[in-house]
């Protein structure tokens, strides 16, 4: 399996994402297929991007023990209900699904982030730690500003309030993307 990200001057080199339930993830492929079928932007069909939520990001060349740290601790880690109200961008490259940030969401992050800081001494560039975090499903990336608005078209047409679940959860590598390992949630 490949992910999407977004790369440039923020690049990752891993990251940890939230899987969703199989109706969620049909309901976001629709719409992702939609943009690409639109000319907007093939990049998430071409990367086989499965749709998630990040919930932490960093640089570390121990992901052996990160591995370890989560397998030790993944009870703490439980499937959880994320409601999908919006949609938003990171202009002009990403248009995303938004959904309400509860507390599901936020104790993810920091448990997350908790666990991977001690063997990351840079966690990402802070748009995934908690308080400075904004939870998104990404529907398409690489944009510019003509595809942003003609992918937002799409999606305009299509989405509405979603109700899903997190039921795994993945340590990936990002560049390049390369699953390291996936974990069912409880």
């Amino acid at each position: 399996m490949i992910y999407g990200y977004i790369i440039g001057v923020n690049k990752m080199d891993y990251a940890v994402v939230l899987y969703l339930d199989k109706e969620t993830e049909s309901y976001f492929n629709d719409i992702i297929a939609s943009i690409a079928d639109s000319g907007a932007s093939n990049y998430m069909l071409d990367n086989k991007t499965i749709p998630h939520i990040t919930i932490a990001d960093f640089h570390t060349d121990m992901v052996d023990i990160v591995v370890n740290e989560l397998d030790n601790n993944i009870s703490d880690f439980k499937v959880g209900d994320v409601i999908w109200v919006s949609l938003g961008t990171f202009v002009p490259r990403v248009l995303f699904a938004a959904p309400v940030m509860n507390e599901y969401l936020h104790s993810m992050c920091v448990h997350a982030n908790r666990l991977i800081r001690p063997f990351a001494p840079y966690c990402g560039y802070g748009q995934y730690l908690p308080f400075q975090w904004v939870p998104h499903t990404t529907l398409a990336s690489r944009l510019d500003s003509d595809s942003l608005s003609k992918a937002f078209e799409v999606a305009l047409q299509k989405f509405t309030a979603v109700k899903g679940k997190c039921i795994k959860i993945s340590l990936i590598q990002c560049s390049p993307i390369k699953e390291i390992k996936t974990w069912d949630l409880f």
